[in-house]
């Protein structure tokens, strides 16, 4: 069956076509997307009907994502005061900004002109409102004109979605017996998809599936996000431009982000979209791919030119927006615009494939220390220079004049002393947090690792195994860490930059872009048209590369799997792209793993899914019972390199990654199964780190060689890489175990150390692929990994066929 998904221009049925009749309106999302407004084809939830009320709802996209952020946001009245201070927070801003630009008299406000008394009063400084509404600029009034039409047309859009969870308010407290928001805030959503789960079988919500799966809900949820993640991963997206004296720069804004989802999921008539779950019988056939290529290519010139006519409007609401929110924070805290946070490229690359929004802000909010303690390992010695005397020259200003304002109050009503005194602290302030703390001692390796084990994706083409103290690997990793600053700037800027990529740059694709739609779109009864990657099938689009089995052989690329893998590289949008099907940095493993471990009642529904599970399950327990065995016979290296090593070292092997993790105390309460894992690697000795561990602060380097040769140290490497992931084998457990042990520090701890293992398998696959290359890379950290090389088919670590 899965064979047959890339013959015929791609398209695949699964288990027949759903049925779902009707085409719903095409939905309509505001810039941030934290509430869509879909069709009204629903079922209707008239309290007359109260037998059937709930029962074959037509839209259960949307009645699943209502569900879901109801859950999600506290409840209808915080859900109802949120959209109503959205509409107010609107109308402020376009009062509050045109009172500024024409009803100020800035020429007595700044005592430039002769007033009445001795101090200025605010009456004096305000022009009438009359005069001032009768006498406003033409750019002022069109401007006035358009956010009133924009205010009513967000008030529309906020009266139906009040309608909308009040209906939904209906359905938790009288289908989930859920009642009141203090009840609501102490479940879990695992808890509230369990409820929904079972309602199947009572209300029949979905009319043409007996049963319903987390898979099933999932994939309604985020059947566009998980078309947005695919296309990421998969680098369809032009998203990386070549700037003159920057070079490679990955620009991905909100607005650009809207718009890409606008034109591709939501656009009405020209959309690829016939409703929410449906895509167009046309996008799913190869015979029209020219008029296709063209019609996509003229959807983004449109959203292009619209762009550039509403550039004004849309550049002044950014900077107004972006000014009242964050000038004020700005002024309090100057530090905020050199903290980080995640970029928005990064929140996609670092999706798993069916992960909802709460599951990775929570991923990303656990990386956040060890990520920014890591690009806190990377300083610019010229810079701290700098900082210091500038501070100090700064500081001794600013000392001077709150001394003399102390003396006498008087100095503040110089003419610019409170500017200065402004100023000279936010200066101060960023000079203070650019200079590094002097009494700490990062390790970019343990800090990089640490961030990996809830990121859980770090790009093969990075080569940053044994490179994480470069700065290379820092600059990297910076795309999907990025300054606050840049995000601002980003986003401030993106009114102007989006257009030209929608007109420039994205009609370059369209043909690679039709081309994934038609290869990776698969019907499925009860759900619909979705993401093939999103059905977690590791036979159909996994990568050998990730196999479990640590010892299979590499599988060859036959031709046509290497033609695929390199036209997915090169756009050619004149001719058919044979996509290759496999995601890339083993995006379906870990999507599968994660959605098992976070779901842990979920069986996968095809076969080689459920062996891929089974066999890391097996291999990890087969590390653990190795370990048992090896520690004795090490003990004496163990014993001789204790003065040597005052601390472990978390480089190659897992074991040494997961002790200092848990020495670290990464994770809150591990479950007993992981503290035995945990105690298990302390006894891993650590001469089997040949390794040189970067420490940056008071010391550089610490060599662990001990005059060591380096053809022992590589007997030594494989012997141990043989195993990796030896104390993994607790993640891998019975999830149904893990989830009545503890709740979501478990389950993260769980996809931590399984993240690690898989990595460690993965990267030990790449060494056995070249004879000679471990053997390089074991005695210097500094040499480049292996590079890794395209593998379409072939046995899938000995328990899949050929995809």
């Amino acid at each position: 069956m899965t064979s047959s998904l890339f013959h015929h221009g791609g398209y695949q049925s699964l288990d027949g076509d759903t049925g779902l009749g009707g085409a719903a309106g095409m939905p309509s999302i505001d810039f941030h997307e934290e509430e869509i407004a879909f069709s009204s084809e629903e079922t209707s939830l008239d309290p007359r009907d109260q037998s059937h009320r709930f029962e074959h709802i037509q839209n259960l996209d949307d009645f699943f994502t209502r569900v879901y952020r109801y859950h999600q946001r506290g409840g209808f009245v915080c859900m109802a005061l949120e959209e109503l201070f959205q509409l107010f927070q609107l109308a402020f801003v376009v009062i509050f900004s045109t009172f500024l630009m024409e009803c100020v008299n800035y020429t007595v406000l700044f005592r430039n002109a002769m007033t009445n008394g001795t101090k200025t009063r605010l009456s004096e400084a305000v022009i009438n409102p009359q005069y001032c509404a009768a006498h406003l600029s033409g750019w002022v009034v069109f401007a006035v004109i358009v956010s009133i039409f924009v205010w009513l047309a967000k008030f529309a859009k906020v009266s139906y979605n009040l309608i909308k969870y009040w209906e939904t308010r209906g359905f938790y407290t009288q289908a989930l017996k859920i009642c009141d928001s203090s009840e609501l805030a102490s479940l879990t959503w695992a808890e509230v998809q369990s409820k929904l789960l079972a309602m199947q079988k009572e209300y029949h919500l979905c009319v043409h599936k007996s049963d319903l799966t987390e898979l099933d809900i999932y994939n309604r949820i985020l059947r566009f996000e998980n078309y947005t993640v695919a296309m990421v991963n998969k680098d369809l997206l032009p998203l990386k431009l070549q700037l003159p004296f920057i070079g490679e720069y990955v620009y991905f804004s909100r607005w650009l982000k809207y718009n890409i989802k606008l034109a591709l999921f939501y656009f009405p008539y020209w959309g690829l979209f016939e409703n929410r779950w449906h895509l167009k019988p046309e996008y799913k056939r190869l015979d029209n791919r020219s008029e296709l290529v063209e019609r996509l290519r003229k959807i983004f010139r449109i959203f292009g030119l619209l762009n550039i006519l509403l550039l004004p409007l849309i550049f002044l609401w950014q900077i107004l927006l972006l000014f009242f929110k964050y000038a004020e924070l700005v002024k309090r805290e100057p530090s905020l615009l050199g903290s980080r946070r995640w970029s928005e490229y990064g929140r996609v690359y670092l999706r798993h494939f069916n992960e909802l929004d709460h599951e990775l802000e929570a991923r990303l909010v656990r990386a956040y220390e060890p990520a920014a303690r890591y690009m806190n390992c990377f300083t610019s010695r010229v810079l701290t220079v700098l900082a210091k005397n500038v501070m100090f020259f700064a500081g001794a200003l600013l000392v001077v004049l709150i001394v003399l304002s102390v003396i006498d109050e008087d100095v503040l009503h110089v003419e610019h002393v409170l500017t200065g005194m402004t100023v000279l602290g936010i200066v101060v302030t960023i000079c203070r947090a650019t200079i590094p703390d002097e009494n700490q001692v990062w390790c970019p390796e343990l800090l990089l690792k640490k961030t990996l084990c809830h990121i859980h994706y770090l790009p093969d083409s990075w080569q940053w195994r044994g490179r994480e103290h470069k700065t290379v690997t820092r600059n990297n990793f910076a795309v999907l860490f990025q300054y606050k600053v840049t995000f601002l700037l980003e986003e401030m800027l993106s009114p102007i930059v989006t257009p030209l990529m929608l007109l420039f740059v994205f009609p370059d694709r369209c043909g690679q872009l039709i081309d994934f739609f038609r290869n990776f779109t698969i019907d499925i009864q009860g759900v619909g048209d979705v993401c093939s990657f999103a059905q977690l099938d590791v036979r159909a689009h996994g990568n050998p590369e990730w196999s479990a089995d640590a010892d299979a052989p590499m599988p060859t690329m036959s031709g046509s799997a290497a033609a695929a893998t390199s036209t997915s590289s090169v756009p050619h949008d004149d001719q058919p792209a044979e996509l290759a099907p496999k995601a890339a940095d083993g995006k379906t493993e870990l999507s599968l793993l994660h959605f098992h471990l976070t779901n842990p009642g979920w069986q996968p529904h095809n076969r080689q899914s459920g062996l891929y599970l089974d066999s890391l399950r097996r291999q990890a327990m087969q590390a653990s019972c190795s370990v048992q065995q090896l520690q004795s016979q090490q003990q004496q290296q163990q014993q001789n390199l204790l003065l040597a090593a005052s601390f472990p070292k978390p480089e190659d092997s897992t074991t040494g990654a997961l002790l200092m993790l848990q020495s670290q105390q990464i994770f809150a309460a591990p479950p007993n199964s992981l503290e035995a894992a945990a105690s298990a690697g302390a006894a891993q000795p650590m001469s089997l780190q040949p390794q040189q561990q970067r420490l940056v602060g008071g010391v550089c380097r610490l060599d662990h060689h001990q005059g060591q040769s380096a053809q022992s140290l590589q007997h030594q490497q494989q012997q141990q890489q043989s195993m990796v992931g030896m104390t993994a084998s607790a993640a891998l457990l019975d999830p149904y175990s893990v989830a009545a042990n503890s709740g979501q520090q478990s389950l993260a701890a769980q996809m931590s150390v399984s993240t690690l293992y898989l990595h460690e398998l993965h990267h030990h696959r790449l060494l056995s692929r070249a004879p000679g290359a471990a053997l390089i890379l074991a005695p210097m950290a500094e040499d480049e990994p292996d590079r890794e090389g395209g593998g379409g088919g072939g046995q899938y670590g000995g328990s899949a066929s050929t995809a």
